[in-house]
C-alpha cells in the first residue's frame, strides 16, 4: 500500500472522483471501512461512544461513524469541536446522522456535558482535523484534545490523530494520543515519521473504494508479506543447490564467532542453495560443529581478523551473492580486506555491521563497486557513516536514507522501527513488520544473512532488499505470537523462517 502525503492524498481523491466516486461515496466508504476496524477492537452494542467531529471532511467521516456505531448498537454521541459541516459533504453526512436522532452538541456552548461524556466514555472517535491541518492548533482545540487524551476511552483516530502534521509528522502542540489509527486510501508520512508515529497507536489501513495504479507518485509504499513473499524468485521443480545459488559470507572475528554463525544459519534458512562462510582460522573450530550445513573456507588471520593477505578471489567465482561485515572487527587489518574484496566483487553485495565501519572514513569506494551494493545500517553506523548524532539521524530517517542512496548509488536500509529502504532511483520502502521483541543482538545479522539468500536465488536486489526487511519482521511478529516479546532471541527467529517463507 502507498503512503500518501496530503497534496497526493488530495490527487488520489481526485483520481476517484474520475471513475465514478465522489466525494460523499469515499465518506461513507471510510465511515464503514472506520468502524469494521472499531468494531474489530472492541465490543459495540451497548457500550458509550463518542465521536469528535472538526469543520472539514474529516467531521464528515466521523458523522458517517457515529451512524455505522448506532447500528451496531452503541450508545452514541456526537461532540463538534467547531460548531455544524463546514463542507458540503460534510453537512449531507451530519444531515444523515441527525435523521437517526443522534444527539449533537457544540464543545464550547455545553462544555460541563460534552466533558462528561468524554471522561465518561468507552469508545472516542476523533475525527476533529484531517491531512489538512498545518500548524498548531489554536487553544480552544487543545483543550479538546487534552480532555480526550484524559479519558480513559479506547480512542480511535481517522486517517491521522488531530494535532500531528501529516507530511512532516511534527507535533507543535497538543496532539491526540490514539490506541488505533484508521488509515484511509494510504498510509501518511506522519505514521512512520516521528514524533507523530508515538501518536497513532496500532496503525490500520484500509481501502475506500479503490485501487491506485502502480505509478501513481507518492512519498513511498509499504509491502506486506503477501506480496513480499510473491516477489521473491520462484524455485523450479527441477531445482538442485546449484539453481538456488551460492551465498558468500566473509564474516567473525576472534570473539565473534556468533555473528558470522547466525548470518549463515538465517542464509540457510532463507533458501540458499549453499552457504559459504569465510572465517579466520581461529573461529573455525567455533562455527564448524553448529553448521554442519554450511560450507567453510577458513582463512589466514592477522590476530583473530581477517586481512587484506586473506583475500582470495577464487572465493567470488562462484558466488550469486555476497555477504560482508558481520562480526568482522573494525580496524586497520579488516579495512584493507573490505577493499580488496569490494575491489573485486562482480556479484551483488550486502555490507553490514563492521563492514560499515570499515568505509567510514572512504564513502567514495561505494560509487567505484562494479555490482549492486545494499548496505544496512542502525541509525548508530548511519551516524559514523555521514559523521552526524544519532538524533539527527533519527529525526529525518527517510530524508537520509534518500540522500545516501542517491548520493552513492547504493540500497540503503536503515534500520529500526518502521526500516526505511532506499532505491538510488528516489523510491523509497517503508515497513509495518515486526515487534520489539526483535531488539537484541544478532537481528541484524540475520537480516543481512536474508539477503544474501535472496539474492543466491536470482532475486533483483531491490526486490531483495525490501522482501527481505519485511519478511524478517514477520518472523520477529511469528516469534513474539508464540513466546512473548521478552526473551525471544534471534535463534527463535531464524527457526520461523521456514513458516513465514512458505
Amino acid at each position: 500500500m502507498k503512503v500518501l502525503t496530503a497534496l497526493q492524498t488530495k490527487r488520489a481523491e481526485d483520481f476517484a472522483a474520475q471513475i465514478g466516486l465522489g466525494a460523499d461515496r469515499l465518506m461513507e466508504n471510510a465511515g464503514a471501512a472506520a468502524t469494521r476496524i472499531i468494531k474489530e477492537c472492541t465490543a459495540l452494542s451497548g457500550r458509550k461512544a463518542v465521536v469528535v467531529t472538526g469543520y472539514g471532511n474529516n467531521g464528515g467521516d466521523g458523522f458517517v461513524v457515529a451512524r455505522k456505531l448506532k447500528e451496531y448498537g452503541a450508545k452514541v454521541s456526537v461532540v463538534m469541536a467547531v460548531g455544524i459541516a463546514g463542507t458540503n459533504n460534510s453537512a449531507v453526512m451530519q444531515n444523515r446522522a441527525m435523521g437517526l436522532q443522534i444527539p449533537m452538541i457544540y464543545y464550547f456552548d455545553n462544555t460541563v456535558i460534552a466533558n462528561e461524556l468524554l471522561e465518561s466514555a468507552d469508545i472516542i472517535v476523533d475525527a476533529i482535523f484531517g491531512t489538512g491541518l498545518h500548524g498548531m492548533p489554536d487553544k480552544d482545540m487543545e483543550r479538546i484534545i487534552c480532555c480526550i487524551n484524559r479519558s480513559k476511552a479506547k480512542v480511535f483516530s481517522l486517517d491521522l490523530p488531530s494535532g500531528v502534521i501529516c507530511d512532516t509528522g511534527e507535533v507543535l502542540g497538543e496532539a491526540v494520543k490514539a490506541d488505533v489509527t484508521v488509515a484511509f486510501i494510504g498510509y501518511k508520512p506522519c505514521h512512520f515519521l516521528s514524533p507523530a508515529c508515538e501518536y497513532c497507536g496500532d496503525i490500520k489501513a484500509v481501502s475506500i473504494g479503490f485501487e491506485l495504479r502502480e505509478d501513481f507518485e507518492c512519498f513511498a509504499e509499504v509491502i506486506e508479506p503477501e506480496k513480499a513473499r510473491a516477489a521473491l524468485s520462484t524455485i523450479p521443480k527441477k531445482a538442485n543447490k546449484g539453481t538456488k545459488g551460492t551465498a558468500v559470507i566473509f564474516a567473525g572475528s576472534y570473539g565473534m564467532a556468533g555473528a558470522a554463525i547466525i548470518s549463515a544459519r538465517a542464509a540457510m534458512r532463507s533458501g540458499a542453495g549453499v552457504v559459504r562462510l569465510c572465517v579466520p582460522d581461529s573461529i573455525y573450530p567455533i562455527a564448524g560443529p553448529v553448521l554442519p550445513e554450511v560450507i567453510f573456507s577458513p582463512l589466514k588471520e592477522n590476530n583473530g581478523f581477517l586481512s587484506s593477505k586473506s583475500f582470495d578471489i577464487q572465493l567470488l567465482q562462484k558466488a550469486q551473492s555476497v555477504l560482508v561485515g558481520p562480526g568482522l572487527g573494525n580496524n586497520e587489518s579488516t579495512t584493507g580486506f573490505l577493499y580488496a574484496l569490494l575491489e573485486q566483487v562482480s556479484s551483488p553485495v550486502v555490507i553490514d555491521a563492521d563492514g560499515l565501519n570499515s568505509i567510514k572514513d572512504n564513502l567514495d569506494i561505494l560509487k567505484t563497486v562494479k555490482s549492486s551494493v545494499i548496505i544496512t545500517p542502525h541509525p548508530g553506523e548511519m551516524a559514523r557513516l555521514l559523521g552526524v548524532s544519532i538524533e539527527e539521524v533519527e529525526k529525518d530517517r527517510v530524508g537520509i536514507a534518500k540522500a545516501f542512496a542517491s548520493e552513492y548509488g547504493v540500497i540503503t536500509i536503515l534500520k529500526g522501527a518502521y526500516t526505511v529502504i532506499a532505491a538510488p532511483s528516489g523510491k523509497i520502502y517503508l515497513n509495518v513488520t515486526g515487534s520489539q521483541g526483535m531488539a537484541t543482538a544478532g537481528s541484524g545479522d540475520m537480516l543481512s544473512g536474508m539477503i544474501a539468500a535472496f539474492l543466491a536465488n536470482k532475486t533483483s536486489p531491490l526486490t531483495a532488499a525490501v522482501s527481505a526487511v519485511c519478511l524478517h519482521g514477520s518472523a520477529g511478529e511469528k516469534t513474539a505470537s508464540r513466546l512473548g516479546i521478552r526473551g525471544m532471541t534471534v535463534n527463535d527467529m531464524i527457526e520461523q523462517l521456514p513458516f513465514v517463507l512458505n
